[in-house]
């Protein structure tokens, strides 16, 4: 083989490795699983973490809920602040 013709062969598997690699993207991102706890406006959640006025295990009432946090207000001091979702579990 001359020089072409593998500069010719590594583009084709260049190509195939793009393939497989946008085919493993699609696949992962249809496998991810909606939380099985979705928070909603109303909803009591329980913190995770601490807080400048709220303490861990404190309840919370959620007034919003946004991508990146839940935003809530403590029931034990009426304080409104928010937190990352991973921070907060949903009361049942």
């Amino acid at each position: 083989m001359n020089i072409t013709d593998l500069i010719a062969q590594l583009s084709e598997l260049q190509l195939e490795q793009n393939k497989i690699l946008a085919q493993i993207a699609a696949r992962t991102e249809s496998t991810k699983a909606e939380p099985k706890d979705t928070i909603h406006i109303g909803d009591h959640v329980l913190l995770l973490t601490g807080g400048i006025r709220c303490i861990k295990g404190d309840k919370a009432r959620v007034t919003k809920v946004t991508k990146t946090a839940v935003h809530f207000i403590v029931l034990r001091n009426q304080h409104n602040t928010y937190k990352r979702h991973r921070n907060v579990q949903k009361v049942p």
